[in-house]
């Protein structure tokens, strides 16, 4: 039986242990040929190698290729994301500045009252005190 890539026959036991999957999925996956099979004498063993998925270890992207176009594309996605976070980080500063900038007219404010409040006499605030009354 031809075989591709590197790998080795594995029983149905280690086959199960190494994909992961249930005797069910892999007599499926045997049936469809997704994996390749073979009988010597009473014993079963199934073909692994680089080409067959090791519970979701092998990252295949949307148009099929690995390996180069993955790092290259994985590159492109940190490249975006750096430059949203500039995006994000340059935005937060204007808020930020907005933020303080109303904050300081706030306490400025607070403080002309209270010098107001100050100045008045003490018989001002007396009076006025009773006359509220």
């Amino acid at each position: 039986m031809a075989t591709n890539g590197i790998g080795d026959w594995y029983s149905i036991t280690e086959t199960l242990d190494k994909l992961n999957i249930s005797l069910g999925t892999l007599y499926k996956q045997i049936n469809e040929g997704e994996l390749k099979y073979k009988k010597d004498g009473d014993h079963q063993f199934v073909w692994i190698d680089n080409t067959v998925d090791l519970g979701n270890k092998t990252y295949t992207n949307t148009t099929g290729t690995q390996e180069n176009d993955i790092i290259k594309e994985l590159i492109n996605q940190v490249e975006y994301l750096k430059s949203q976070v500039e995006e994000l980080e340059t935005a937060l500063k204007g808020q930020s500045l907005k933020h303080n900038t109303t904050i300081f007219k706030i306490i400025n404010q607070n403080q002309a009252l209270m010098e107001r409040a100050k100045k008045k006499p003490f018989w001002r605030k007396f009076f006025n005190s009773i006359i509220s009354i």
